[in-house]
């Protein structure tokens, strides 16, 4: 399949989740979409985006080599539909440990950021609060920046996720 052709001709979701279900787990198959996503047009990237992060959902560890491009493109100034699939395959995948610090710094900072999509810093809720489960000493700088953004009246999915991660990590503290 010429995952390229194929999105551009019917960008549905029935469509998408064709591609996804076709790569499945194969890494030669996702590398494929990656390049696509990577080295693409911004419109072809936008495109295969969507699928890709389909993919690290089912198969969250077809993503692990890739962390590194992703957070490149991540930190790029692109399409906000890239971004945030990039972000929302990030919730499901394998993260290296020697790119911790790197998601974290940059998790943190998306979630603080209003002028990025709520989706991207939703999304970036769930792949920080990964990051403090690793590391809980974390908790409480993150805690006073979901406060900050909570007082900010932010729009419902991230007051939402940013209220349970709260609950997580207050959890996580009183045992």
């Amino acid at each position: 399949m010429e995952y390229g052709v194929t999105l551009q001709l019917d960008h549905s979701k029935v469509n998408v989740q064709r591609v996804a279900e076709h790569i499945g787990g194969d890494p030669g198959r996702f590398g494929s979409l990656m390049n696509i996503v990577l080295r693409g047009t911004q419109r072809e990237a936008q495109l295969g985006s969507w699928p890709m992060s389909m993919v690290c959902e089912m198969h969250p560890g077809t993503c692990g080599p890739w962390v590194t491009q992703m957070l490149d493109l991540v930190e790029c100034p692109v399409h906000q539909g890239i971004h945030r699939n990039l972000i929302r395959a990030m919730q499901f995948s394998a993260l290296p440990e020697a790119l911790h610090g790197r998601i974290t710094s940059l998790m943190f900072a998306i979630v603080q950021d209003p002028s990025l999509s709520i989706a991207s810093r939703a999304f970036s809720i769930t792949v920080a609060m990964r990051m403090v489960c690793h590391y809980p000493d974390l908790a409480p700088e993150f805690s006073l920046i979901l406060q900050h953004v909570l007082r900010t009246q932010p729009a419902p999915a991230v007051v939402s996720r940013a209220r349970k991660a709260l609950l997580l990590m207050n959890g996580r503290d009183s045992t």
